[in-house]
């Protein structure tokens, strides 16, 4: 039997996408989310100026293959986040 988190919130543990308004993109899995922030484990970013390839390319990839988990553990200020949602949410190309 595995340990129950009823009070962390329905994307606790799934992964998940965040756009932010500055254009980057992050995938994670979801620790937590609330008016404050979002917490993400096991992250990775797209950064539009520092990759050949788009957003969308890097989620199909992602989608695909998984992403690769740069960064342990990031806290997104949420004014700066445009959009969340399941990554398996993110229609294939």
């Amino acid at each position: 039997m595995g340990t129950f988190h009823d009070d962390m919130g329905e994307l606790h543990g799934i992964t998940v996408v965040v756009s932010q308004h500055d254009g980057c993109t992050w995938i994670g899995r979801c620790h937590s989310e609330d008016d404050v922030e979002v917490i993400l484990h096991d992250a990775d970013q797209h950064d539009p100026a520092a990759s050949d390839e788009n957003a969308e390319q890097w989620l199909q990839r992602a989608r695909r293959f998984g992403h690769w988990p740069r960064v342990s553990t990031i806290r997104i200020p949420r004014p700066q986040v445009s959009g969340l949602v399941r990554l398996a949410e993110i229609s294939a190309g």
